[in-house]
């Protein structure tokens, strides 16, 4: 996965400034001298003020996304709003606008999609956080490239809703292995995580 370079190359940059700070020569001997108080610069002396701790927020999952296609082989989110509901509701609401394909106002960006124009992604069942959407309707099923592609759609838009952490896939109910971006097939559930690689640009 593209993360791990970036991993890597985080550590090497930590690892040098550590180095550099451990190999800077600070004198370390010699017993320790007191500085007379009226030496000392003004303000030293005093107790320095408590700093607030810094508030950290758990960072949010963003509003509900279905993800097209940008150029061949690139990804992009558009946020669709939802009104309040059951998770499972929400989802297969996204699901059906994710198969009616871009709206003009994302065709006249050049946006597509590599899903059938006569898909039908219905939620079989989310349990535990995990969504079993059924494929079918499709006269003609994409291969190859456009395959990985499609999985990424319904894998990115599903997960971008709070509640929905991975996806199992059916092709016309029965169970199937599905293409990582690397073509390898698996029948473990899919997660946005798998699929980051072809996101082009933030998913937030």
């Amino acid at each position: 996965m593209t993360a791990r370079p970036a991993t890597a190359g985080l550590l090497a940059v930590l690892c040098a400034v550590l180095l550099a700070v451990t190999g800077c020569g600070v004198p370390t001997g010699g017993p320790p001298t007191a500085v007379p108080d009226a030496e000392v610069p003004f303000g030293l002396l005093s107790p320095s003020p408590q700093q607030p701790a810094p508030v950290s927020a758990a960072p949010g999952r963003g509003e509900p996304r279905v993800h097209l296609l940008e150029g061949a082989d690139r990804v992009v989110a558009r946020v669709r709003p939802l009104s309040a509901g059951p998770v499972d509701q929400q989802l297969q609401l996204l699901l059906d606008d994710l198969a009616a394909g871009p709206a003009d106002e994302e065709l006249d960006e050049g946006l597509g999609t590599a899903l059938a124009p006569d898909i039908d992604l219905d939620l079989s069942s989310l349990t535990d956080g995990t969504a079993t959407v059924d494929v079918g309707g499709a006269a003609e099923v994409p291969i190859g490239r456009e395959t990985r592609l499609a999985v990424a759609q319904i894998v990115l838009t599903a997960t971008s809703l709070d509640g929905v952490t991975a996806v199992r896939l059916l092709v016309d109910g029965a169970p199937v292995a599905a293409p990582l971006p690397s073509g390898r097939l698996t029948d473990e559930p899919l997660t946005a995580g798998d699929y980051l690689g072809t996101v082009a640009g933030p998913t937030s």
